[in-house]
């Protein structure tokens, strides 16, 4: 890969400004990466990180890409690239404090100036963004910080101020349809998939995954199964659905596993758990608790933005809109069945109900409630409207 290739050859204008602020040696110690996750700020990250630190560089503003020490960043093994991941739903002060702040300010032993990313910076709360503020006013020399967020209305205005703007935006169908290629996906459902991935690479990746485009497909037809199957499908739905998402998260609990086993080896644990320090076995278990959540409540979000994407897509169908603009061109049958069981306003009611139900899970509401609360909303007007057909057509 090139210095500035990769998913930041899809971000022009950012990477303009990046290198003008390399070339003009005016590169700020903190730049707020605004736009949707995971369309090329790594690579934007490791443009930047090889360009601040290569020696063999024949312009201040790109690195060589292929000198040891930019082949480390491009691998991710280098302590001059560091990225972050909030383990739940949010960022707190500790993770700001002994993950950012205190790895972030250790000594450079190869290299000048080492970039953080803190992914979904936005899911700070405000004490985190308090702590980490101290940083932004008393920047250390060595560190550039590239907080990602989706929504910069949500961090205060003084971290904001403080940061110099960066902006990303979604990848165009052409670059997803050439990636989905690079991801054998099925020639068939290329057009298809690349839609669904609404600009993220990231996104396409996961379709590409064994078993989730199948998944997309059971999602999409909830609504002909609440249609079909009554009120009495609600709870079996919900259980498939969640023991989906739990599915998502068995490899995570594998390799927390063997973590765990690694750890214990190293430090010697005997067979009745003795010889662990003290208070270390807890907080491993802890944050392996809070990744895993993490992951499930990933999984049911993909579940949410299916269910989405196809309430928006019968809006469009029902309003005899463009249908250029649908997302799921692979079910437009079933778009236009499900257009005439459901009217517009229930459709509405429904992406507000699954806005809530996807706001309960980020507040780590209970899944399957949650689910059955979505599923019930969505079954209501579907049932109303059939009955209100049937008393007309007497």
């Amino acid at each position: 890969m090139t210095a500035w290739g990769g998913g930041a050859s899809e971000q022009p204008a950012a990477v303009r400004a990046l290198r003008r602020a390399l070339g003009s040696d005016e590169v700020s110690h903190a730049w707020l990466v605004v736009g949707p996750p995971s369309v090329g700020q790594e690579d934007l990250a490791k443009g930047l990180a090889m360009a601040l630190n290569c020696d063999q560089a024949a312009a201040p503003d790109v690195g060589c890409a292929t000198c040891e020490r930019c082949q480390r960043i491009l691998r991710g093994s280098h302590e001059l690239l560091e990225s972050r991941q909030p383990a739940g739903s949010q960022y707190v002060v500790d993770d700001v404090r002994d993950d950012w702040i205190r790895p972030a300010s250790r000594s450079i032993t190869d290299g000048r100036r080492r970039v953080v990313r803190i992914t979904a910076a936005d899911r700070m709360n405000e004490a985190s963004q308090n702590a980490f503020l101290k940083v932004l006013e008393e920047p250390p020399p060595s560190v550039v910080w590239l907080l990602e967020v989706e929504d910069e209305s949500v961090l205060l205005d003084t971290v904001v101020s403080r940061c110099r703007r960066l902006t990303v935006v979604p990848w165009g169908l052409a670059a997803l349809r050439d990636r989905a290629g690079e991801l054998d996906i099925p020639t068939d459902r290329v057009e298809a998939l690349a839609r669904v991935a609404l600009g993220s690479p990231d996104r396409l990746a996961t379709l590409a995954e064994d078993g989730v485009a199948e998944a997309r497909d059971d999602h999409l037809a909830i609504l002909d199964g609440l249609a079909t199957g009554g009120p009495g499908q609600v709870v079996p739905m919900v259980k498939d659905l969640t023991s989906w998402a739990k599915g998502r998260v068995a490899p995570l609990k594998e390799r927390h596993a063997a973590e765990l086993a690694q750890l214990e080896e190293d430090f010697g644990v005997d067979a009745r758990g003795k010889g662990w320090p003290p208070g270390m076995k807890a907080q491993v278990q802890r944050r392996h608790d809070r990744l895993e959540r993490g992951e499930q409540r990933r999984a049911l979000g993909m579940v949410l933005d299916h269910l989405a994407t196809y309430l928006r897509d019968l809006l469009v169908v029902a309003s005899d809109g463009d249908r250029d603009a649908l997302v799921n061109v692979d079910h437009l049958d079933d778009l236009e069945r499900d257009a005439q069981r459901l009217p517009a306003a229930a459709v509405v009611t429904g992406l507000q109900a699954v806005e809530r139900c996807r706001a309960a899970l980020e507040r780590n509401g209970n899944p399957e409630l949650q689910f059955e609360r979505l599923l019930l909303a969505l079954a209501l007007p579907i049932y109303a409207h059939a009955a209100t057909a049937a008393r007309a057509a007497r």
